[in-house]
């Protein structure tokens, strides 16, 4: 599989809406529903929303999603109830999901507190997941030059509490993550040589697509928030200050890097200002050292009409993307405000 630009016209993954039927209607183990189907083939609960019981169809191989939505669709029309996870239910619908860029939270508990930075740990554990579903893949996005991602550890109510945010920049990623993910789902496994559990819930946080945010309205004034250690390379030194021209530099490398090619747009000379900001240094542990990096907001200011839209679109981008240094081992991780 090539590291070729995004389409935006792949099927990252679909979902079966369920709902509950009567405990007296016939049903068949939804690992059976689909008996027809020659491809192997994981059931993963999504995150519930507003009661609404969804189960994400995972394949190892992408590709084969086409073929999967027929074979659902054909078995749909027969009625014939599934039972999931002791419940008796209804296909009500199927969600296609074809979105290019995708958060996924993953909960999970630990048995004793875990390190402030886990950097390395999920970055390992990312890998590990893409290589069981497809090595080959894996060994091809750690060796391009731009993470097509990011990664991080979100603090929960207690230091055994963490969520795991996985962001992606590509739709054939989201299934071979799931497919390895599946199988520590429920499970312990370690993180920084801590015992954890990841619970049986994956939520899809958010999605969206290059041409959607493209279309994002001009902002001559955009906050963002730095929530993790950010910092930028800047000639031969290391800046921890989010200067306008790293930050969007930063941000229109990574999206000429990974949207199709008619939505990539030219080298900009960015005349932006800082009209604002309250920073604070904060570091961050890595493997060889620490590394410092500003936490907190800035609010820019563009002047320039066709800037100010550019930016627009990169602000919204930048909470799938990261900005900056080490995206994929925590670093970088912002918001619009």
């Amino acid at each position: 599989m090539t590291f070729t630009k995004d389409s935006e016209q792949e099927f990252a993954g679909l979902s079966l809406v369920l709902k509950p039927a009567a405990s007296s209607t016939r049903c068949v183990p939804l690992n059976e529903w689909l008996p027809n189907f020659p491809h192997p083939l994981i059931w993963m609960n999504a995150a519930a929303r507003s009661g609404v019981l969804k189960v994400m169809a995972v394949l190892q191989q992408p590709e084969f999603y086409a073929e999967l939505i027929q074979v659902i669709c054909l078995q749909i029309s027969k009625n014939q109830a599934v039972l999931w996870q002791g419940k008796i239910c209804e296909v009500a619908g199927v969600e296609v999901d074809s979105s290019s860029l995708h958060v996924v939270q993953i909960p999970l508990w630990a048995e004793s507190p875990l390190p402030h930075t886990l950097g390395r740990a999920i970055h390992a554990k990312f890998f590990e997941w893409i290589g069981n579903a497809n090595s080959a893949l894996a060994e091809e996005v750690h060796g391009h030059d731009s993470f097509p991602g990011s990664l991080v550890a979100i603090s929960g109510k207690s230091g055994r509490q963490k969520y795991l945010k996985l962001t992606l920049l590509r739709s054939h990623l989201l299934s071979p993550l799931l497919w390895g993910l599946s199988q520590d789902i429920g499970r312990e496994i370690a993180l920084a040589g801590v015992v954890c559990r990841l619970e049986d819930s994956t939520d899809i946080a958010r999605s969206s697509s290059y041409q959607i945010l493209a279309e994002s309205p001009p902002q001559k004034s955009i906050e963002l928030e730095f929530l993790s250690p950010t910092s930028f390379k800047q000639i031969k030194t290391v800046q921890p200050f989010p200067l306008p021209e790293l930050v969007f530099g930063s941000l229109l490398r990574r999206w000429n890097a990974f949207a199709p090619e008619l939505l990539q747009f030219p080298a900009v000379e960015w005349s932006a200002v800082t009209a604002s900001f309250e920073l604070q240094t904060r570091a961050l542990k890595m493997k060889g050292g620490a590394e410092i990096g500003a936490v907190g907001w800035v609010k820019y200011q563009f002047s320039d009409a066709e800037q100010a839209k550019i930016a627009a679109v990169l602000a919204q981008f930048a909470a799938f993307s990261g900005v900056g240094r080490k995206v994929s081992m925590g670093m970088g991780q912002v918001k619009l405000r």
